[in-house]
This record gives C-alpha cells, structure tokens and sequence, in this order.
C-alpha cells in the first residue's frame, strides 16, 4: 500500500509541474487557435450574366412550294451570324447552378436552289432573312478548378421565335438566262428549343468571372406565310454551333 500511496503523490506532482511549465513557455510554443477559413459556399446565391458570340449554322433541311409543284431543295444553306445573350441565374452549391437567359441569333441569310429538272427549264433560287430570338432555362455542372479555370457543361430547354423575311423567289429561263424575282411575305414561327453548352470561367475578381463556352442550339422551323397557299419556303431542322465569349456577376 504504502508504494501505491508514493506512486500516486509521484504522479499529481508531476503533472502539477508539468502543467506550470505549460504556462511559463513563450506564446510561439502554444499551440494556435483552429482558423476558419471562408469556403466556396461564400458564393453562392444570385448573379446576372451577359454574353456576345458567333453563330455558324448547320445545314438545314428546306423545301420550296412554286404552284403547283413542291419539293426539297437541291442545295440549301444559311449564312453566319452575330449573337447576343443575358440572363438572371442562382448558385445552389459549389457545383451547381441554374440560369433563364434570352437570347437573340441576328440576320443570317438563307439561299435554296433547284435546278430543272424540278420545273422544266427553270432554274429556282430562294433568299431569305432568318433570324431568331430564345427564352430558356439552364442547368450546368460546374467542376474543380484546374490552374484558376473553373470548366463546365450544362443543358437548357425552352422557346424559339423564328423570323423568316425579305423573301425573293427568282426563277431563271434555262434558254435564255432570263431572270424574274418576285417578293413574298415572310412568316414566323414559335418552336422548341434546347441547347446543350460546355466551356471554362476565370474568376479575375471577387464578383466578376469571364466566361468562354460553346452551344449548339436547336431552333425547329419556319414558313413563310405563302407557303400554304403553294409559293413559298419550308426551312426545318434549324441548328447552330455558337461561340461565346461572357462576363457573369455575383451578388455577395
């Protein structure tokens, strides 16, 4: 009993003293207070963005009407165009986020021809102005940062306004090379749209990131209002590869 007893008094002195050094030893040996530091959560919430971009269309699919015949275009194609965007988006985590945008694809023309035989002895060539104007909402995946560029994909659906005006038909006297143009009505068209995007941001400030991305955008078709009554122009499967180039701004 009497070791126990001189054990246990050996081991209050020590840690007694063990506690007093503690106390005499210069505040670099302390250990440091735990530091919260600010996570990535100190961003999320709303943001506005902007965007100005180059459209370049795929070929579509087109056909024409010239009473009483109606058929597809030999050849078809619509011209490049300038775009731009905004939108209102919200940040639901690091990763996530949701934006509504509308966008607006400017005039881009578009040309269809059809040699004869289609119409015998005719040549038939239709021109055109397209443009078009998207509502739409978006979800992207945002992930880690490599080297500050924070890279993404993301998908929207919504609705596509599609305008087609400034329609000339010319139809061209194989014989002679003898040319007649005629003016139709335009027509406009309200279509599903989806688009599916990819690209990088650098944050370059505490509210401001730039962005640089890519969309293919699914637009539907249009008519002209003509086309019902046999003269006119049918474009379908309309599609664009766009190159954006954007700023978004967060609210903190």
């Amino acid at each position: 009993m009497r070791v126990i007893k001189i054990a246990a008094l050996t081991g209050l002195f020590a840690a007694g003293a063990s506690a007093a050094m503690a106390a005499d030893l210069p505040q670099i040996f302390r250990s440091p207070a735990p530091v919260w530091r600010e996570s990535r959560g100190s961003s999320l919430g709303w943001y506005l963005r902007g965007e100005v971009g180059y459209a370049g269309y795929r070929r579509p699919d087109a056909g024409f009407a010239v009473q009483p015949v109606t058929d597809d275009f030999a050849r078809e194609s619509m011209g490049n165009a300038a775009v731009v965007g905004a939108g209102l988006g919200y940040r639901f985590n690091p990763n996530v986020r949701m934006d509504v945008t509308l966008d607006h694809i400017f005039d881009a023309r578009f040309k269809g021809v059809a040699p004869a035989p289609t119409l015998a002895n005719a040549l038939i060539t239709d021109r055109a102005s397209f443009q078009s104007s998207t509502l739409m909402v978006n979800g992207y995946l945002d992930f880690r940062p490599i080297m500050g560029l924070t890279p993404y994909v993301g998908a929207g659906i919504g609705m596509a306004h599609n305008v087609l005006s400034r329609h000339v038909l010319t139809t061209t006297d194989i014989a002679t090379g003898a040319e007649v143009a005629e003016r139709f009505a335009g027509g406009d068209d309200f279509n599903l749209a989806w688009a599916l995007m990819a690209g990088v941001g650098y944050q370059f400030s505490s509210n401001f990131t730039l962005d640089l991305g890519y969309r293919y955008v699914s637009l539907g078709d249009v008519k002209t209002r003509s086309y019902a009554d046999g003269t006119g122009v049918d474009v379908g499967s309309i599609g664009a590869h766009e190159v954006r180039l954007g700023v978004r701004y967060d609210f903190r």
